[in-house]
């Protein structure tokens, strides 16, 4: 899709949001959603499966943290964990699939919110059965998918691709899995532009370019991919957890939109 075509696919999603009412707006856009994404699947809604935390209220609409806990039933593994907002312009937010069989998988991650938005976290199982859990988010109406870069564009070239991997603490009240699971926090420094993005300066629209793919290898044995879109806010941050396998290393290779790739190894810490 060239950047034209994205523009214009993007605004026709945001007027149509803009002219319902928000109620309304959430059940339309689900509705629309759900068979693009799903089809005609069943997806069961079941918050025991599915853990989903999001605050009530957004304190930074740049920067919401959204965390997922799955625990499949029945020894069903994990296929992939699926973070969407409805009325973000790109509303499927961020996909992890894990490499390994797990009947549970915890992620968290710093998102974009355009506005007060519904929120789902689908669990797809090895079996093909959908699980789902939903929250709403208040929004201060910053409209963060067109607010301007918070890095400097010199800044943001110059760190550009950059990571960290620190030990991540359990952000859910429910972690019976802490003692036996890892976590880590990838940040990566990439200004994640969205295409909506107005240069302060000329006042043209900045050029979409952001974070696509991730690919984390734990020593030599795959451990998860990730896909995501515009709504990962900007110097991205996602929080995983994992099983060690005793390598010293994480090697992380992301992709942007630009086909610019990025590899790092990155330490382990064995007490995250």
């Amino acid at each position: 899709m060239n950047t034209t075509t994205f523009r214009r696919l993007l605004t026709s999603i945001a007027l149509v949001a803009f002219t319902a009412s928000p109620t309304l707006a959430g059940e339309m856009t689900w509705a629309e959603l759900k068979p693009t994404v799903y089809g005609e699947r069943q997806i069961a809604s079941d918050d025991a499966v599915v853990k989903l935390e999001t605050p009530y209220r957004a304190s930074d609409d740049r920067q919401v943290p959204i965390s997922v806990q799955a625990k499949l039933p029945g020894g069903a593994s994990v296929k992939a964990v699926t973070i969407i907002i409805d009325e973000n312009p790109m509303p499927v937010s961020l996909k992890i699939e894990p490499a390994q069989k797990r009947s549970d998988l915890w992620v968290s991650a710093n998102m974009r919110f355009d506005g007060p938005s519904p929120v789902r976290a689908v669990v797809e199982a090895d079996d093909g059965k959908l699980y789902m859990s939903e929250a709403y988010v208040k929004t201060l109406g910053l409209g963060a998918c067109a607010s301007p870069p918070v890095t400097s564009m010199e800044e943001a070239i110059a760190t550009l691709g950059n990571m960290t991997l620190t030990p991540a603490p359990a952000p859910l009240a429910v972690t019976s899995l802490a003692a036996q699971h890892h976590r880590a926090r990838l940040d990566i420094r990439h200004p994640n532009l969205t295409g909506l993005q107005m240069d302060q300066i000329t006042l043209q629209y900045i050029l979409p370019r952001y974070v696509e793919k991730i690919e984390l290898v734990q020593g030599a044995q795959a451990l998860a991919r990730v896909e995501a879109g515009i709504s990962l806010a900007e110097n991205p941050s996602i929080a995983f957890d994992y099983i060690a396998n005793g390598a010293a290393e994480l090697t992380v290779t992301a992709k942007d939109t630009d086909d610019t790739v990025f590899t790092h190894k990155l330490p382990l810490n064995p007490g995250s």
